[in-house]
């Protein structure tokens, strides 16, 4: 009477005990009857519809809803203020398109639309009797057994749970929008529809049981043409799936995983065969580049001593290390000596080695590639022009001569060389003359005759000794 009504209503809940509502509803009676079929009025027993009532959510008595195409757009509750106001409410429940005084904000809208969705289910569930509930479930819980064997294989159950999802979903979204036409269809052809759902036959079994008829080819429809839609087999059919998806969780679980192995496995096979395509590609591009790589060509990684970066010169196998030195990408001023070593060549050079500077670098072998460290600033150029043992070498050796000479007299132990005067304490009187070896061929004339002469005056110091002791003896 209220839902599938052809004409607006006007539900009125009231209780036999409110003295408001035995005062209003005599007028409503008297303005349905003026009406001429235009309005309906029906009378709802809060104390005998208690489900009803709360579904409303009634707070008070009299409460009157205004109802139109199934939904409820607007109410008020208790005695009107005055005789427009029930003008105005009727109006705008009788005329569509008809705003009412005061306007309806959009949260009112969305409270409505609410309340029209809870009274829509409470009266299809009225409507639906118990063992219309039982034979819609047990259909629904073997038709998705029939899905699991129909399927078949180890992941039988798993992708029988995805095409169950699918129908739950479509079950849901009826439920929860029952007035939007765009809910009602089901398009055959979908991508996902077609692959979980229009292929299997139970899963179309399902759909037809509770209410959606083929429409076409690739269409599937419930409740063309009606206004209000009875949700209640969605409700049992949503709540059936979800129990036959409990109830086999474990198995389904089992199976998902080994689904998701399998196809990990194609997956890994699929990029693996992707990768071996990749490497012939990429070995003949290899090989490409390999035939067109200059083979005189010398790249010099060099870097300042001290320093971290490294500079890359590009070179010609021809080009001699005096050309690396006109590329150098650091200052160097006039005069300085330049050093290049590279430690793994074992090459130690200077710039002011002519011979060395002179040489190609693939002589050198620096080719193909080869780091460098220069060192810059060693002062003015130096006359030595060999290779670094032979400078270190001369550079010891002017450490250790000279043109300095010195004498050194002291006490040695008794049998202390030969060149020694004995004492009667029982020391000797050494002399020890050092000279620069390089002084040594101009000296050895020298040295003869100050041995000479050194001969002569031990003599005579010796006569004198004994003579001087002659007298102490006499005395």
């Amino acid at each position: 009477l209220v839902l599938e009504s052809p004409v607006p209503v006007l539900l009125d809940v009231y209780a036999d005990w409110c003295g408001p509502c035995k005062q209003l509803t005599p007028a409503l009676e008297q303005i349905c009857i003026n009406a001429g079929g235009m309005l309906r009025l029906v009378k709802i027993n809060t104390d005998q519809q208690r489900q009803i009532s709360g579904a409303l959510e009634v707070k008070a008595l009299p409460t009157i809803f205004g109802v139109r195409d199934g939904k409820i757009i607007n109410s008020f509750q208790g005695m009107p203020r005055d005789e427009q106001m029930i003008r105005d409410f009727l109006i705008g429940t009788m005329v569509p398109g008809q705003n009412f005084k005061p306007p309806l904000s959009d949260e009112d809208k969305e409270r409505y639309d609410d309340l029209s969705i809870k009274l829509l289910k409470v009266a299809t569930s009225a409507s639906f009797s118990f063992s219309a509930r039982e034979g819609l479930d047990n259909r629904v819980s073997k038709l998705l057994d029939e899905l699991v064997a129909t399927i078949g294989g180890d992941t039988g159950m798993a992708v029988a749970e995805d095409s169950a999802q699918v129908l739950r979903s479509l079950m849901a979204n009826v439920i929860e929008h029952p007035f939007e036409e765009k809910f009602r269809t089901i398009k055959l052809d979908n991508k996902v529809i077609a692959s979980k759902i229009a292929q299997y036959p139970p899963c179309l079994t399902i759909l037809k049981s509770i209410g959606f008829a083929p429409d076409g080819e690739s269409r599937m429809v419930v409740a063309k043409g009606k206004r209000v839609l009875n949700i209640a087999p969605f409700v049992v059919g949503r709540g059936s799936i979800e129990k036959w998806i409990d109830k086999n969780r474990s198995q389904i679980a089992t199976e998902g995983r080994k689904r998701r192995d399998e196809i990990a496995r194609v997956r890994l096979a699929a990029e693996a065969e992707e990768a071996a395509k990749n490497r012939v590609d990429e070995s003949e591009e290899e090989e490409e580049s390999e035939d067109e790589v200059d083979a005189n060509l010398c790249v010099i990684k060099l870097r300042l001593e001290g320093k971290k970066k490294v500079h890359d010169i590009e070179m010609d196998a021809d080009d001699t290390l005096a050309a690396l030195l006109d590329k150098l990408p650091f200052s160097v001023e006039d005069g300085e000596t330049v050093q290049f070593t590279c430690v793994a060549k074992r090459l130690i050079v200077k710039s002011t080695d002519t011979d060395k500077m002179s040489k190609t670098l693939s002589e050198l072998r620096l080719m193909p590639t080869a780091s460098v460290v220069v060192k810059i600033g060693e002062g003015k150029k130096s006359d030595i022009t060999k290779g670094s043992l032979a400078e270190r070498a001369a550079a010891h050796k002017k450490k250790t001569t000279g043109s300095h000479s010195y004498h050194s007299i002291g006490l040695y132990a008794k049998d202390d060389g030969d060149k020694a005067e004995t004492f009667e304490s029982g020391g000797v009187l050494y002399e020890h003359v050092l000279t620069d070896d390089e002084d040594e061929g101009e000296e050895d004339g020298g040295d003869e005759e100050k041995g000479d002469e050194a001969d002569e005056n031990e003599e005579e110091e010796a006569d004198d000794s004994e003579e001087s002791m002659d007298d102490e003896d006499e005395q």
